[in-house]
């Protein structure tokens, strides 16, 4: 090798990786993977936190009433918009609107699954009502239009359509007239109308064979908004005193509670990513160490040489972190790369899975998560190479002559 003093130790540590090709490519594969781990993890959860804090500030309900029986069902329909179907009585709009403490009661209406057979994309229906809802509208952008009637449609960010195109859902087109902006909620993937074109899409899909229990006039869920100043316990209570439960058909669930659940379950979520993450990093950390000794171990002679023809302390030290440094950054270059690709186009199918809330980070935060993954990926190598270095430092030209090179 040639170690005139034209070499920088940048091009003598370049020299060294392409010398040694096998162990270069693993080391930089370890980086990779790294980089690939904390670019993955800090995008999700980023995406869970965002979810989480969406589900908090615009779900809009203090209370939904549902049948009784179905309160689990809520998750899966707000969550994953999961296929549910479930009636009470149109009654009780009425009687919840009454009670004291009640400013707003609006109604949904659910259409089950659809079969991809019949429709033009496998959904979930849920009908509302455009003058009372305060649920869905806080979440179309800001095109909305003044009204939503007969085929008019809103559809979830997730939903492959254009406003302006047309569904069709049991034989019926439907005319998409907005969207939804994203939620990282069950509300992606949901096609919503008004309460009387889900009636009638229901009415559809029975005439095609299916199966409904639902009237006509049916009602799936009634979202409650409390007066202000009113506590959301105290109306909870006034709706149990009046109507009670048991024979009553329905059950009362607490929007807060459920969102500090979900809440609880992604902070728990984000805290075991964050650990694994560190954990990671100090291992891989170890592991080049445990490498770069090695190396340094080997080319004991190498080093000698070098301080014979004139290399300083300084300058073999600097060296290792230089090959350490290349190490890391084409690692961390290869790994947030393939992060980006990997985590970014299935965001979709990942909040599925996760079966929680999620929200895809903007472009701007994008660009930050992933210069912090770089950072933080290259870093790893020059804090492992900090003791090999010292080590080469120590090389001699004695070290040379026992090994029998002069």
């Amino acid at each position: 090798m040639n170690a005139g003093p034209c070499l920088s130790f940048y091009d003598i540590a370049m020299s060294n990786q392409r010398q040694r090709p096998f162990r270069s490519t693993c080391l930089v594969a370890l980086a990779a993977v790294l980089s690939f781990m904390l670019s993955g993890g800090a995008i999700l959860a980023y995406g869970l936190a965002e979810g989480a804090d969406n589900l908090s500030k615009r779900l809009g309900a203090d209370i939904m009433i549902v049948p009784s029986g179905y309160e689990s069902a809520v998750t899966g329909i707000l969550l994953r918009s999961e296929p549910s179907a479930f009636y009470i009585d149109p009654d009780w709009i009425g009687k919840i609107s009454s009670v004291d403490g009640v400013s707003v009661a609006s109604p949904q209406f659910l259409v089950a699954s659809l079969n991809a057979g019949c429709c033009s994309v496998p959904v979930q229906i849920v009908g509302y009502d455009p003058r009372t809802d305060f649920v869905i509208g806080p979440w179309i952008g800001t095109r909305a239009p003044s009204s939503i009637y007969g085929t008019d449609i809103v559809v979830g960010s997730a939903i492959t359509a254009e406003v302006g195109g047309k569904l069709k859902f049991f034989e019926r087109e439907y005319d998409v007239v907005a969207r939804l902006d994203r939620t990282g909620m069950g509300f992606d993937a949901t096609v919503f109308m008004t309460i009387d074109a889900a009636r009638r899409a229901a009415g559809d899909f029975v005439r095609m064979g299916g199966h409904s229990a639902a009237r006509a006039d049916s009602i799936s869920s009634i979202f409650v908004r409390v007066s202000e100043g009113r506590a959301v316990e105290d109306v909870m209570y006034n709706i149990q005193k009046k109507y009670g439960f048991g024979g009553s058909g329905i059950a009362l669930v607490q929007t807060r509670r459920f969102v500090d659940s979900v809440a609880s379950g992604i902070s728990a979520l984000i805290f075991f990513i964050v650990a694994l993450e560190s954990i990671i990093w100090v291992m891989a950390a170890f592991v080049l160490a445990i490498a770069f000794s090695l190396t340094v171990s080997e080319r004991q002679r190498e080093f000698g040489l070098l301080r014979s023809i004139g290399a300083t302390k300084t300058k073999l030290a600097a060296i290792v972190m230089a090959e350490s440094g290349i190490v890391s950054f084409y690692g961390a270059i290869i790994g947030t790369f393939l992060a980006g690709l990997t985590v970014l186009p299935f965001r979709i199918y990942i909040a599925s899975v996760l079966k929680m809330p999620y929200a895809q980070a903007p472009i701007d935060r994008l660009a930050l998560i992933f210069l912090a993954s770089l950072l933080l990926s290259f870093a790893v190598g020059p804090v492992a190479s900090l003791i090999p270095a010292l080590q080469a430092g120590r090389s001699d030209v004695c070290s040379v002559i026992r090994g029998g090179e002069l």
